[in-house]
């Protein structure tokens, strides 16, 4: 199966544009796949489904990487830990639920050391005689302690931690520098001939404060044995693939992470139960703020940001004017689905700009709030363009639901003007699925290809369309604000198909 190459970020009138710069200078999108950060766009536990995640170091240096799952409403963190990786290791993990409304769980059978540990830990539960580590919700709660209410406009429940997206950001090369244990970092997280590493304990241990010497990796002591992953120490080199697999129907739909390179300079090991290190910790070339390459018609433009405002230089190289990609639908003779498409559409770090109190920062407009249904939302105005597949037009670009021929998320309310908006960081778009929305746009079911709760739906049957493209876009032309900041949202775009029970990639 493939996955199908978005078309480049059109990034004009930037802020803060540098000219014409080489891509390993700065924060980039490698078309290789391999680089300091991988993206996965979207796991999901929903409608029967499970997710499976690989990483690969493809080096000879080991790595200690962040693995960060967040939520698709809001990008509230539901789970992160910390991996180590000895050199051309591979670490495996499977994203699943109990239930059909509890949390998504995290198992893992792979040997690679994390912090903590999961697979030998017998303090966590087991399932088909695998340990496993539920998602949780705190980072979106209030846990009734002073200082620790993070509650936010959306709902509080384990069910929120069902689908999402994932992070992998590299903190570091790990070396044999003396660290007041018996054997180096290194050696204890290198695998040996039976395939299990030496001493993941001692890995565990150098994080646990209580344990003596074992405070090593603490923060205040700058352990000497993990160093920057800079290019000239190794850094880099990770790629991935993500499963979504329908055990029970035997289904099975892949898909490879974006991966970004260029992303820091600096060594940024953390402690595991931190929600550090993040997007917004990017630096390079150097440590004193983030540069980024974008294409912009074959021409390489860069931009420059602070160190306050490094997310920008992640924003940028994700940023789209538009997303382009296909669908199909299909009912039998009864009226059932029998070929369903949905895209997934995922805003990376769209977090860093709406939640907050008021005014949302540009490229959005709008901050992550209350809505009548209680949902929380952060709606994104976008413009729809639906063609079939002889070139015939269902609509042409609008903000605006009362143009002529503007095409909205269904179901419309008669006579109210609505703009057709997305409304969290990970989501679904699906078409001809009305039946799992109602007529405030809530979505009340489960779509039908992914299971999400996350959704929006288009109507292409409105317009007597079963197969075609559709184009959407995320600025308006006439607003001139837009070239003040960051001018485009960031976007990932998927599409996914669903053909009597079978999936296939768009």
């Amino acid at each position: 199966m493939k996955k199908n190459a978005l078309t480049n970020a059109v990034i004009a009138g930037i802020a803060g544009v540098a000219g014409i710069a080489s891509v390993a200078n700065a924060v980039n999108l490698n078309p290789d796949g391999l680089g300091q950060v991988l993206i996965y766009p979207y796991y999901t536990v929903n409608g029967g489904n499970s997710t499976l995640v690989s990483v690969v170091n493809t080096t000879e240096f080991g790595k200690a990487v962040k693995v960060r799952f967040v939520e698709g409403r809001n990008s509230r963190e539901v789970l992160d830990f910390n991996l180590y990786l000895s050199p051309y290791d591979v670490w495996t993990g499977g994203v699943f639920s109990l239930t059909a409304t509890g949390a998504a769980n995290l198992t893992t059978n792979d040997n690679s050391c994390t912090v903590p540990a999961i697979k030998t830990n017998t303090t966590l539960p087991v399932n088909n005689g695998l340990r496993y580590v539920a998602f949780r919700n705190y980072q979106y709660n209030n846990l009734g302690v002073a200082g620790y209410n993070f509650s936010d406009a959306g709902p509080n429940g384990l069910d929120r931690t069902r689908e999402g997206h994932l992070e992998m950001i590299e903190m570091g090369i790990v070396l044999n520098a003396a660290n007041g244990y018996a054997e180096g970092s290194l050696d204890a997280i290198t695998h040996d001939g039976s395939g299990v590493p030496d001493n993941c304990p001692q890995v565990v241990a150098a994080w646990a404060v209580s344990s003596g010497s074992a405070d090593y990796w603490s923060e205040s002591n700058g352990a000497a044995d993990v160093v920057a992953p800079t290019v000239e120490n190794g850094g880099g080199g990770l790629f991935g693939s993500a499963a979504i697999v329908d055990f029970a129907n035997g289904t099975q739909l892949t898909y490879s992470p974006d991966a970004i390179d260029g992303f820091t300079v600096t060594r940024l090991h953390k402690a595991p139960g931190t929600t550090s290190p993040s997007l917004a910790d990017a630096n390079f070339p150097t440590a004193s703020g983030a540069d980024a390459t974008v294409f912009d018609n074959g021409s390489l433009i860069q931009t420059s940001h602070s160190p306050a405002n490094a997310i920008d230089a992640v924003s940028a190289v994700y940023m789209h004017d538009a997303i382009f990609n296909e669908y199909a639908v299909l009912n039998d003779s009864t009226g059932t689905p029998i070929l369903a498409s949905e895209w997934v559409v995922t805003f990376p770090t769209k977090n860093r700009y709406v939640d907050k109190p008021a005014p949302a920062i540009l490229p959005f407009q709008n901050i992550f709030a209350g809505s009548p249904d209680g949902a929380g939302k952060a709606p994104v105005d976008i413009r729809i363009s639906l063609y079939n597949r002889e070139e015939n037009n269902g609509s042409s670009d609008c903000l605006d639901s009362s143009e002529d021929g503007c095409v909205d998320f269904s179901p419309s309310l008669p006579g109210q003007v609505i703009t057709p908006q997305l409304y969290w960081e990970a989501q679904v778009v699906t078409f001809d699925q009305p039946s799992a929305f109602d007529a405030t746009f809530a979505i009340t079911g489960e779509t039908l290809v992914l299971g999400s709760k996350l959704a929006a739906n288009v109507q292409v049957g409105d317009y007597g369309f079963t197969e075609g493209w559709m184009k959407m876009r995320f600025w308006d032309d006439s607003d001139p604000t837009m070239s003040l900041h960051l001018s485009r949202p960031d976007a990932i775009g998927q599409a996914l198909y669903r053909y009597a029970g079978d999936w296939f990639l768009g």
